[in-house]
């Protein structure tokens, strides 16, 4: 199963990102499409560094190291099917 996996998320645990969202993020496999569902890992990571700025892009996520701010489980799922999508041209 692990050869199967081709997008790789990574969940930001920093304080402000946690609180602002990211812990719901770690659900995330329960709003994933069927056909995504054995693609994807999900682990948390420490701080991405975005705390330091003034914009806030709470909470933040990475896929396939590509960060995603401001992330909701809807989000993550749309990129998902748009990398999975450009994928099968």
């Amino acid at each position: 199963m692990i050869d199967s996996i081709k997008y790789k998320i990574q969940i930001c645990c920093g304080t402000m990102c946690y609180i602002m969202g990211g812990a719901e993020l770690h659900l995330l496999n329960d709003h994933l499409p069927s056909n995504l569902k054995d693609k994807v890992s999900i682990e948390g990571i420490p701080c991405i560094g975005k705390c330091d700025t003034k914009e806030k892009h709470h909470p933040c996520v990475k896929i396939n190291g590509e960060e995603l701010n401001n992330a909701t489980s809807q989000k993550i799922v749309k990129q998902l099917l748009t990398l999975e999508n450009n994928d099968l041209l």
